[in-house]
């Protein structure tokens, strides 16, 4: 299942097919023709203004067409955690780096109007979306989230909160690192190669020790183990090292990259 690129004005991003009037979805790029540094970096760092983050943040609102006020974000980890959010929730992390964040790696939800946002620079962002039961999710998923079998907690937090059922899901997998340019060493190897039978790894040709490691094949193996069919598991196909000029790659841009955004509300 292909995404369709989705076009605001003169900036890119990429929308799951899935989108409908019913849930709003997007994957950012790193452009916007309103970003007078064409960066459009969503997260707050260490150099960059506190003002230029909430305004690239509301670009990306009014773009999906819900409000900054509705945005929820976590403190990344790298873990496997998954927080239930609420409408207390909304606003987050929206507009300030909030000490007062849950630290986790996922969200889901049931409440429309609430949107789940998730900040990826090579990590996989991977979207769900139950249109039977009305709940979304949302995942950040780095090699120690992808041995976690994150996404797969995911699923099984939509079971237990809302009654999702893995067959009725529809999820996105979105611009990440890929196998072409993602080397590993046995540190991750070894780990990944206990959890996941099937072959995400690929040995280097000539290169003992080192790795292609398949981030995006282990998580669609973990949804399709619990019951999420795979014409029903899109994938975007873009790599953030292979685009570095359209998607922040931490690893091309030796840990200088800003951060691209993961959203889904319910309308």
């Amino acid at each position: 299942m292909l995404t369709n690129w989705y076009q605001y004005g003169n900036s890119i991003g990429v929308q799951p097919e899935w989108t409908t009037a019913g849930v709003r979805a997007l994957f950012t790029f790193r452009h916007h023709p309103d970003d007078p540094n064409d960066t459009l970096n969503l997260a707050f760092q260490e150099g960059t203004p506190s003002s230029a983050t909430v305004t690239n943040r509301s670009l990306v609102a009014k773009q999906m067409g819900v409000e900054l006020s509705s945005l929820v974000f976590v403190k990344q980890v790298h873990g496997t955690s998954v927080v239930t959010i609420t409408a207390e929730d909304r606003g987050m992390g929206a507009m300030a780096p909030d000490a007062n964040r849950v630290s986790a790696d996922a969200m889901v939800t049931n409440v429309p109007g609430v949107t789940l946002c998730i900040l990826t620079a090579d990590c996989v962002p991977v979207l769900f979306y139950d249109p039977v039961r009305r709940a979304v999710g949302a995942a950040h998923s780095g090699w120690r989230g992808t041995v976690g079998h994150i996404s797969a907690r995911v699923v099984e937090a939509m079971q237990r909160e809302f009654g999702t059922k893995p067959r009725d899901l529809l999820v996105s997998i979105g611009p990440s690192i890929r196998s072409c340019c993602y080397e590993v060493d046995d540190v991750v190897a070894e780990p990944v190669a206990r959890e996941f039978q099937d072959p995400v790894l690929f040995l280097r040709f000539g290169k003992p020790n080192k790795y292609r490691f398949s981030m995006q094949s282990a998580i669609r193996m973990d949804l399709e183990r619990l019951g999420v069919a795979r014409a029903r598991i899109e994938d975007t196909g873009l790599c953030t090292s292979c685009r570095a000029n359209h998607l922040f790659s931490h690893r091309k841009e030796q840990g200088r990259a800003g951060r691209l955004g993961a959203l889904i509300a319910l309308a």
